[in-house]
């Protein structure tokens, strides 16, 4: 069957989610995306249609590559939003043929490369990945809240406020250990404004750090202040978040595993582990 290649910017949101649920129907659970979900996706994770291509086989959506165009703040790689292939279209090498299409479409934007995340235990995927010469970067860890939400404690000194995105610090160097990846990232916050919550917690007058998440819980960014750390201030944004949020529980997406600090930070919150990933990264060649 001939496949033509094709950027995104005739598809209808609609068409592509139901691409995407198609793509990922046979997995042990199942992707049910609605066209909603499948929009904030977009908004999140940078979605660009013309950086972004799918194979057609006749009116049919068989495969697609998502992604962002060259992002300034991770080295101009894009950030691959998701890669799929619906079953009937499988072992015809058009994830190949997409990827080199996004390739070509990103070199001429200043991309020098693309970046992703992929669960460790798909084993098919990671060696897919490196077959198109992708690196491993760094491990990530996906894990949630165990327990039920505490009650609210913050230490006296602390004051929670909400906090617009855009006042943020713009350096963030003392903040954070380790870089969030494209989907926690500032931008990604930006996308989802409605239905996110960003919350700062102040120290004498100062700002010591900041929380954000999503609507449904999920935690994309707990930055607190080298100065300020290990005084409450982490548990009392999380607490705060959690109650913001009125999710059952708190997830968290992508923690680098390298990041003791954090992680010690979560394991004593109470968080439960439930996958890890691979960040992986492809540099373009001259």
């Amino acid at each position: 069957m001939p496949y033509q290649i094709t950027d995104c910017r005739d598809l209808q949101a609609s068409q592509l989610c139901s691409a995407m649920n198609a793509a990922f129907s046979d997995y042990v659970v199942p992707l049910s995306l609605t066209e909603d979900n499948f929009r904030d996706f977009q908004k999140q994770r940078g979605f660009s249609a013309e950086h972004s291509f799918v194979a057609m086989a006749r009116d049919e959506i068989a495969a697609f590559w998502f992604s962002s165009p060259p992002l300034p703040s991770y080295e101009n790689h894009a950030y691959t939003l998701s890669v799929g292939t619906v079953p009937a279209h499988r072992r015809k090498g058009l994830s190949r043929e997409l990827l080199q299409r996004v390739i070509d479409r990103q070199k001429p934007d200043a991309g020098q490369g693309l970046q992703l995340e992929v669960i460790t235990t798909n084993e098919k995927a990671v060696q897919a990945y490196q077959d198109f010469g992708f690196e491993t970067c760094r491990t990530l860890r996906v894990c949630r809240t165990a327990g039920k939400r505490p009650g609210l404690a913050p230490e006296p000194d602390f004051i929670l406020e909400e906090v617009p995105v855009d006042h943020l610090p713009g350096d963030e160097s003392a903040f954070f250990d380790v870089q969030p990846t494209p989907q926690n990232s500032r931008a990604a916050l930006r996308g989802l404004l409605e239905t996110s919550h960003v919350l700062g917690v102040r120290v004498d007058g100062s700002l010591a750090g900041w929380g954000a998440s999503y609507g449904d819980g999920s935690v994309a960014q707990v930055a607190v202040h080298k100065e300020f750390r290990r005084r409450g201030a982490g548990r009392a944004l999380l607490d705060g978040l959690w109650a913001k949020s009125g999710a059952d529980q708190l997830t968290f997406v992508n923690v680098d595993v390298a990041a003791e600090g954090v992680n010690a930070f979560l394991d004593r919150y109470g968080v439960e582990d439930r996958v890890q990933q691979l960040e992986m990264r492809l540099t373009f060649k001259d």
